[in-house]
């Protein structure tokens, strides 16, 4: 198949890894793949176009004349802003447009999706926000982790021991809860708050965490991270997917995350990983007790690292995208 893969992002982030994987995974498996995106953008594009906003027409209409120049059998996009110019660009041409949902809320509908020939969603709940469009073809295909990128390489705890959150840095994240669980727990343990955010948050964070054991390292790579930290935390409010739940699994870390969202597809409670209500920092110190325990972490590390193999590992998913690519093409 000749596929184009659209994502406009800036930054690097889940999604954007998402791309440049499933794009080597492709290719790989001897499809013919091109990536357009915002020139400079994450996704190392090569065609390369404005994408100034949902609206943007001069990126719709130059996206279109290439098409119209080059044989591509299915088009697939992976950011909501990209969504309208590209169901514009294959307005009326005999190519197959796929569109990949990530967000929680209820999608808004538009005249041009009525283009859209298949909808992928990450999760039975971001399937459930595209009722509205009454789409034509879905299918619920997990985000995965590439497991040789996230080595299992379980290790003893530290002393302190080290809790570690990794990732944008927002209120919705949870990250005020992680202080709180940290303030009950006491200075046995040490807060490691990795990623981005706003100038004003990380200011108001760093403040409240001024008198506790935390810690602020700003951006740092995944598996670097989690040589570092001894348990990951995803305290979010509301979270699409979790892919960070995902590596860190694969590598041997256990996670305790919200259950809302995402997680509730990712982990199985007590089994893989360990799954709190949101905004309780109480439930969250007492399950990172739980987790220093050696019986139950063991347990948790090794049924979270076969999880991830049977269930999330790339070669496992990116094959399920390339049979829901076929299934448009009928």
């Amino acid at each position: 198949m000749r596929i184009l893969q659209v994502n406009s992002a800036r930054d690097l982030g889940g999604a954007e890894t998402h791309v440049l994987e499933l794009t080597d995974a492709l290719r790989s498996r001897g499809h013919h793949v091109t990536v357009a995106g915002r020139r400079g953008g994450a996704v190392q594009p090569q065609i390369q176009l404005p994408f100034l906003n949902s609206a943007d027409f001069y990126s719709a209409f130059r996206l279109r004349q290439f098409l119209k120049a080059n044989a591509f059998d299915v088009v697939h996009a992976h950011v909501a802003r990209d969504y309208s110019v590209v169901a514009a660009a294959v307005w009326g041409l005999d190519i197959r447009l796929v569109l990949t949902r990530h967000l929680l809320h209820t999608i808004r509908t538009h005249l041009l999706y009525k283009r859209v020939d298949g909808w992928i969603a990450p999760t039975p709940q971001v399937l459930k926000t595209l009722a509205p469009l009454a789409p034509r073809q879905t299918a619920v295909i997990p985000t995965w982790v590439n497991v040789e990128k996230f080595p299992y390489r379980p290790h003893s705890l530290h002393r302190p021991i080290h809790l570690g959150l990794l990732g944008q840095i927002a209120p919705h994240k949870g990250h005020e809860d992680a202080l709180a669980a940290v303030r009950i727990l006491g200075n046995d343990y040490r807060l490691f708050i990795a990623g981005k955010g706003e100038d004003s948050y990380m200011r108001l964070l760093k403040e409240r965490a001024r008198d506790l054991p935390v810690e602020f390292p700003g951006f740092v790579n995944a598996p670097d991270f989690f040589d570092m930290v001894d348990i990951l935390l995803l305290p979010s409010w509301e979270e699409p997917f979790g892919i960070v739940l995902l590596e860190a699994m694969s590598s041997g870390i256990p996670v305790i995350a919200t259950a809302a969202g995402g997680p509730l597809h990712i982990i199985r409670p007590d089994v893989d990983g360990l799954l709190i209500p949101p905004k309780t920092p109480e439930a969250l110190a007492a399950a990172i007790e739980e987790l220093t325990h050696e019986d139950s972490r063991s347990r948790i590390i090794d049924a979270a690292r076969k999880r991830v193999e049977l269930e999330f590992n790339i070669r496992k998913v990116v094959p399920k995208i390339e049979e829901f690519y076929r299934g448009v093409l009928l």
